[in-house]
């Protein structure tokens, strides 16, 4: 059974179509590691099986809705489509990479931190609200406010999430006021909720000058530092959100360990502890 003739049945199918759609973009099964085909065959009848035990039907929908909903299936099957065809020559995830910073980096902690953690995010995806919400707070108060670690934001927008590379727009509009990390709170706080108008009223929130940010995100002025970013990410051999590398800055290059996925805290502790200094004997 192939993967892109399945989906192509169930664009035949109305009576499920929303419910499979809605599925896929809340659950967001695609995000957070490459898919082999077997993997990725797997999500889809999982997905087949809710909606036969939820029948859920279309009607109501607008053709504005409708051609979204086409939109973000006919994405997710051209990625499947290029990971079945790229699935034989297909590298294995990496086990270490070295991420060259730019100069302008979105970082959180001492610059002189002994170790530093370089995230790729996407504002849509639940796995990096999951460690936003259960991990990033204990990096926060135990190693970054005590000065034992340096983070570094990057972004990584999927192309099958129409929203996410708008918000990580809009965040680094917020960043030129000052405002990043508090915008990317709100936003990890809303993933359904992305859109221009969600965006400013969010910018309004935060009492940043509107003008300014809806100018901001009208030009799409950081969408050269995004694509970098994803450039970056490529390179690193990175497909998936979140990834993190943990390591050294060494002259605005971080070398280090990778890890993949929302991993529970201790695996990042443990990966810190690798490479914080060793205290002297007394």
């Amino acid at each position: 059974m192939k993967i892109s003739g399945q989906i192509s049945d169930w664009l035949r199918v109305p009576d499920t179509l929303g419910l499979l759609l809605r599925l896929m973009l809340s659950a967001c099964f695609f995000c957070a590691l490459p898919l082999s085909a077997s993997t990725a065959e797997t999500q889809l009848d999982a997905l087949r099986l809710a909606a036969t035990d939820n029948p859920a039907s279309t009607q109501g929908l607008t053709k504005q809705q409708g051609d979204q909903i086409l939109r973000e299936l006919r994405a997710i099957r051209k990625l499947l489509q290029q990971q079945q065809a790229t699935a034989k020559t297909r590298k294995p995830a990496p086990t270490r990479a070295s991420i060259k910073l730019a100069q302008n980096h979105l970082a959180l902690g001492r610059p002189d931190a002994p170790v530093t953690l370089v995230e790729f995010t996407d504002y849509q995806c639940p796995f990096c609200k999951q460690f936003h919400d259960n991990t990033f707070p204990s990096l926060v108060e135990h190693y970054i406010k005590t000065g034992k670690l340096r983070y570094i934001s990057m972004d990584l927008p999927l192309p099958f999430h129409q929203q996410a590379r708008p918000a990580a727009n809009a965040a680094r509009c917020a960043a030129d006021q000052g405002r990043f990390w508090q915008m990317r709170q709100l936003l990890f706080a809303n993933p359904k909720a992305l859109d221009r108008t969600n965006l400013i009223d969010y910018a309004g929130t935060l009492s940043l000058d509107l003008a300014s940010f809806q100018q901001c995100l009208a030009d799409k002025r950081h969408d050269a530092e995004i694509q970098q970013d994803i450039k970056t990410a490529g390179e690193a051999g990175f497909t998936g959100t979140p990834s993190f590398v943990i390591g050294r800055n060494r002259g605005g290059q971080v070398d280090g360990m990778v890890l993949i996925g929302a991993k529970p805290l201790a695996e990042f502790e443990n990966l810190i502890r690798r490479y914080s200094p060793t205290p002297k004997n007394r």
